[in-house]
């Protein structure tokens, strides 16, 4: 992907959410080849917001499917779409990681999730973040 111009954050997400999403059948490959292969964005700050959340849902993903199994009752993460897993993958690591208030990493992944998955995935991923957020102290019970 090419871009000169510069990328809204929701434009950055969907890309990193696509980018996630394709690395996702490609387990083996190196995250940095991968982002390299793929991305070519020379506008900054864009491109290093984009290459940093890829590499680091990437390096923290163990850790980020733990807790988003934790707050999936009944639902392992084998079981979710590919969709579902890699929106909740970037949500958290953005909640969690590098401290994008809780809100708006919430509304941004329902976004993106209404495009890419049933109709039945805004539901779930909008529970499963509310429940980790919740857990993080981002938000309250009453929000």
């Amino acid at each position: 992907m090419s871009s000169k111009t510069k990328l809204t954050r929701h434009q950055c997400r969907e890309l990193i959410f696509k980018l996630l999403f394709a690395k996702a059948f490609d387990k083996e490959a190196d995250p940095n080849e991968y982002y390299e292969t793929y991305i070519e964005i020379t506008e900054e700050p864009t491109a290093e917001y984009v290459k940093n959340v890829f590499l680091g849902v990437c390096e923290y993903a163990t850790e980020i499917d733990s807790e988003i199994e934790e707050c999936s009752i009944k639902w392992k993460m084998s079981r979710m779409s590919t969709a579902t897993r890699t929106i909740l993958r970037l949500a958290v690591y953005e909640m969690t990681k590098i401290d994008v208030p809780a809100k708006v990493v919430l509304n941004e992944a329902l976004e993106i999730i209404k495009v890419y998955d049933d109709e039945t995935a805004p539901a779930f991923v909008n529970g499963i973040l509310n429940k980790i957020a919740r857990n993080h102290g981002l938000i309250k019970d009453a929000e």
